[in-house]
């Protein structure tokens, strides 16, 4: 399943857009755009939706106005369409959701000074709820001694003491929500476990013989209740000492059983609050583990009394770095996210916390989201991670997701169309009868072209001939620079790429003053960003906006074949300020 498409209308600064996106679950789903955009609301989109409807506060409504009422919808592969409104939430229906984002607040405190009131303001960081609601205390009261006695004469010989199974919350959690109990009161399960149990008490014999009987006449007619088998699986995949061998693991299970009849209703509560005292602890060694500040502030999960929840407080925004609150928070979020995860489906969307995290932290970031997406895959599940980012992953070194397992999206639209021309000549740059001449006088300035002509060379490679001298090549490049200048018009990328590359190369050259060094920086030199230095080494002054511009010349033109980066590069040619600096060079 993919969501091809998701629909937004009505929420903060989004009145109406469709996002094509093709969403591939189990795999960073990277959605790239400017500052500006939109990205926030789009996932305030999400973190509004309830159970049964979306609900806006008042802030997020577009233009602040009430009227213009929300809705959310997603389309997927299937042929289903979700819709979220005021009145409705069909994604509710599919789809687990949960947004991770800033949590930054302003607050202010009204204080009186001389018998005048003002405002004491502060930024804080919103506490992080990772259990709602604690579960009462409630233990599950298994006293060996007791449950020896419910079996019969032969427990004492048979029965190992379980206490342990008794104290791993994970093994009682996956048995109390995967356990479909209610078959056990079914009459083909309830006589045949009674009746197994009936025969083992009327055997003698030692412990060892006795095992030995109910292995050979007991195990085969339990194996084929399916719950019961299903309860034996659960059990060995934790491989207590208590439960080496068949039979025992067979007795434990029959305890684990006898424990619940004799709770009742309170075994699920025992199964949670055990749970969460085991969640409780995981959460503490984990932010524990990741706290950059623990020097400075014992940042922990505390239970809060009055609200009866789990919760992290965290120290004033100013008190620590950007870098160091965004990875404590968002770790602290994703085990919130992991925990709210119920469904086989979940959308979980990462609005732009990352920005501020060192090389370090951010590799921290990307294990976290690896892991997880993997625990999801091996429980058979579907997650669709999206990332909120302006950082685009094709041009950024910090983004270390293996790439062929993330999916980049540039989700704003672009005047651009990319020239299939240039695209050939740049898949066959690397040919080696034309490798030489087409880096020197088609990626690069050079100042004597006039005699190149590579008709023949073109034509066997099946490139456009009409630019087999780089004269008329760049006649097209410029002319695709003025109109990318001076029109509100689509424009071609790449021919901008190149444009800007040659011509800063070109103001250079003009000003070096000598034969000799104008001989080096062409011909010995590689790479605009090199021939920069090396003009500013032997006394060139260099414009700062040149090396500035780099973010435009420095796209990699080594693309294999089938590649494109124009929409990436596009994204960047809209940018008024590097546009204007486009300009101002030519």
């Amino acid at each position: 399943m993919i969501i091809n498409k998701i629909e937004i209308t009505n929420i903060k600064g989004i009145g109406n857009k469709t996002f094509s996106l093709d969403l591939t679950p189990n795999k960073p789903n990277i959605l790239v755009a400017p500052n500006g955009f939109g990205k926030s609301s789009f996932a305030i989109a999400f973190d509004s939706l309830k159970s049964d409807r979306i609900k806006l506060d008042e802030k997020n409504f577009h233009n602040n106005n009430p009227n213009n009422k929300p809705y959310l919808s997603l389309t997927l592969s299937t042929g289903q369409k979700l819709i979220a409104d005021e009145n409705q939430n069909s994604i509710a229906d599919l789809f687990d959701v949960f947004v991770i984002n800033n949590q930054i607040e302003p607050k202010s405190i009204v204080q009186s000074f001389g018998g005048k009131p003002f405002a004491k303001t502060s930024l804080d960081i919103h506490p992080t709820v990772l259990v709602p609601t604690i579960p009462p205390k409630i233990g599950f009261n298994y006293i060996p001694a007791v449950i020896k006695t419910e079996f019969g004469v032969n427990g004492n010989k048979l029965l190992n003491n379980i206490s342990a199974l008794f104290k791993c919350g994970t093994l009682l959690h996956r048995i109390e929500s995967e356990i479909d109990f209610p078959k056990f009161e079914l009459k083909k399960y309830r006589d045949t476990i009674n009746n197994s149990i009936e025969q083992i008490n009327q055997q003698t014999g030692s412990a060892n013989n006795l095992k030995k009987w109910i292995e050979t006449n007991i195990l085969p007619i339990i194996q084929k209740l399916d719950e019961f088998k299903k309860l034996l699986e659960i059990i060995d995949s934790f491989k207590f000492k208590e439960t080496a061998n068949n039979v025992d693991l067979f007795l434990s299970a029959w305890q684990i059983l006898t424990t619940k009849y004799l709770l009742g209703i309170n075994f699920k509560k025992a199964c949670k609050y055990l749970y969460y005292l085991e969640e409780k602890e995981d959460y503490a060694q984990t932010i524990n583990s990741f706290n950059p500040v623990k020097d400075r502030f014992n940042i922990k999960p505390i239970e809060d009394k009055k609200k009866n929840s789990l919760i992290i407080n965290w120290p004033k925004a100013h008190e620590i770095s950007n870098g160091q609150k965004d990875i404590l928070t968002f770790i602290a979020l994703l085990i919130r996210a992991r925990r709210n995860f119920k469904k086989k489906d979940c959308i979980l969307i990462i609005d732009e916390i990352f920005d501020y995290l060192d090389d370090a932290n951010l590799i921290t970031f990307q294990y976290y989201i690896s892991t997880f997406i993997d625990d999801m895959k091996r429980k058979k599940r579907r997650i669709f991670p999206i990332l909120l980012t302006h950082l685009d992953p094709l041009f950024f070194n910090h983004f270390c997701f293996n790439d062929s397992k993330i999916k980049v999206v540039y989700i704003k639209d672009v005047k651009f169309k990319a020239n299939q021309q240039i695209l050939k000549l740049i898949y066959k740059r690397t040919e080696k009868s034309i490798q030489t001449e087409v880096d020197a006088y088609y990626f690069h300035f050079h100042p004597n072209i006039a005699h190149i002509n590579l008709t023949v060379k073109f034509d066997a490679l099946n490139l456009n001939t009409d630019w087999a001298k780089p004269e008329k090549f760049l006649k097209k490049i410029f002319r695709e620079v003025r109109r990318y200048l001076l029109e509100d018009s689509t424009f071609d990328p790449l021919s901008i790429c190149f444009g800007v590359r040659i011509q800063i190369e070109k103001l250079v050259y003009s000003d070096i003053p000598d034969v000799e060094n104008k001989r080096i920086f062409i011909e010995e030199v590689h790479g605009t960003k090199n021939k920069l230095h090396f003009a500013q080494s032997i006394g060139v002054h260099i414009p700062e906006t040149y090396f500035l511009l780099g973010i435009i010349y420095n796209t990699s033109l080594h693309l294999p074949e089938g590649y494109d980066i124009s929409k990436p590069l596009g994204l960047k040619l809209e940018n008024s300020t590097i546009k204007q600096m486009i300009r101002n060079i030519f």
